[in-house]
């Protein structure tokens, strides 16, 4: 499923606004949805908005697929709330376009109870009236949408910190033991049967639990296989113990070297590190090139950035889905920011992405078509634009053309920039060889200091 467009009537700084995201005429793609999204603009015109606007379409076509399924109840409605402004979504899933909008809603009777009475009943409602091939699509989806925003960073720790760690909370009973693993499996149950994932609604411990459940199965067989070579052998043989565990390894693949290969280390490579394949302490163990392992409180908060969105775009099958990103150059020095926009894509091939950024870096990545530049008119509500700049483009000039930002200086660089275009007429007009000549110094250590282009008009002065 790709989204296609959204309508706004009236919406927060919204009023009257389309989105087309779809290629233009001329364009080798022409019509068809845009593989990737950039929302640019100042704070507050409502790039993080227009995000949590896909999310909620795509939250209603959850409840949808979940009640025509009689799988569980709806625990929020509030989601429904965004579509009271006069508010259309558009999509398309195969060859059939759809739509969820303003009038796609049933009328509120109670919030709270989830029956066909209440608005939740619209995403029924609206599941009921697609072609069945739709229907049958939704359910074919293991993921419809992913959703990547801030609060990603507070699931590291569960992802990277030793296991073994003292701090873990301590569990007293067997009565508390089954309660924990219970509510753990039902919120995994409830993360495997849902159409859409975000970091805010879930758990860190059970989303690595259900993201990475290979890895878990695969330490705590090697553990098993382990304990009971050594029960079996009455003594430990260490030799007989190495050529065993080797054999079982061997038939059984670790998935750490997967996720290694083929989403983690060619990032990684960049801050020389790379996964640490036979690390068993944590889900994920990263360790220098030389080989030496990083604690959590060793890793930069850019690589945690990194692992901790990295690993659900690829591991949590979104392809051919939707990934809403919000700011992903958190973190990240600029030279790992030209690739972030291709690496991220290229872990799901297939998805559509959408990006809210305030970096030119990220910008430069995208075609002109595919930058929504949002700002206020005279009157304070939003307007939005494509880009100007070709993709690829000098991050200067993104800031320019896209951004809007002339002069780049700051007061005090703008202030020697007018100084040395006025030494320009005093070099031409002064008619004393020494002064002439200092002044000619002066303006070559402001333009050396400043980097400032020199013209061959200069040059003959």
């Amino acid at each position: 499923m790709k989204i296609t467009g959204i309508e706004i009537g009236d919406y927060r700084q919204f009023k009257n606004i389309k989105f087309d995201f779809t290629y233009p005429k001329g364009h080798p793609k022409e019509g068809q949805p845009l593989e990737k999204v950039c929302f640019i603009g100042q704070s507050g015109t409502g790039k993080t908005t227009l995000l949590n606007v896909i999310w909620d379409f795509f939250q209603v076509l959850n409840d949808g697929h979940q009640l025509s399924a009689n799988r569980f109840s709806i625990p929020s409605v509030s989601h429904y709330e965004t579509f009271k402004a006069s508010i259309s979504v558009h999509a398309k899933i195969f060859d059939h376009e759809v739509s969820f909008g303003t009038q796609s809603l049933r009328s509120a009777s109670d919030l709270y109870i989830n029956n066909d009475k209440d608005i939740a009943g619209s995403s029924l409602d609206w599941i009921k009236s697609q072609p069945i091939d739709v229907h049958n699509a939704i359910k074919s989806y293991n993921k419809l949408c992913l959703y990547i925003d801030d609060s990603a960073l507070n699931h590291v720790y569960n992802l990277t910190a030793n296991r073994n760690d003292d701090n873990r909370a301590y569990i007293a009973s067997t009565d508390e033991i089954f309660l924990s693993n219970e509510k753990r499996q039902e919120a995994i149950d409830r993360l495997s049967q849902s159409k859409t994932m975000a970091f805010r609604s879930f758990d860190g411990r059970y989303l690595w639990s259900y993201l990475l459940s290979d890895i878990e199965k695969y330490d705590e067989s090697l553990k098993k296989v382990a304990i009971d070579l050594i029960q079996k052998n009455g003594s430990f043989s260490p030799n007989r113990l190495s050529e065993s565990l080797n054999k079982w390894q061997t038939e059984n693949p670790n998935p750490r070297i997967d996720i290694a290969k083929n989403c983690l280390n060619s990032i990684l490579k960049d801050f020389f590190l790379e996964v640490d394949t036979e690390g068993t302490e944590a889900l994920i163990v990263v360790k220098t090139k030389s080989g030496k392992q990083l604690s959590f409180n060793g890793i930069s908060t850019g690589t945690k950035q990194l692992l901790v969105t990295a690993i659900p775009i690829y591991k949590s099958q979104i392809n051919k889905g939707v990934v809403l990103f919000d700011e992903p150059e958190r973190s990240l020095f600029p030279d790992i920011q030209r690739g972030l926009i291709d690496y991220y894509t290229s872990l799901a091939s297939e998805a559509q992405f959408f990006f809210a950024t305030h970096s030119p870096i990220i910008a430069s990545a995208f075609e002109p078509c595919e930058r929504f530049i949002l700002s206020f008119d005279d009157n304070g509500e939003v307007q939005v634009k494509n880009g100007i700049a070709p993709i690829g483009d000098d991050p200067n000039d993104i800031l320019r053309q896209d951004f809007g930002m002339s002069p780049l200086m700051l007061d005090e660089g703008v202030e020697q920039y007018r100084k040395y275009l006025d030494l320009v007429t005093q070099i031409k007009t002064e008619s004393d060889i020494n002064r002439k000549m200092e002044l000619i110094a002066e303006r070559s250590a402001i333009g050396n200091k400043y980097n400032f282009s020199v013209t061959s008009t200069d040059e003959t002065n």
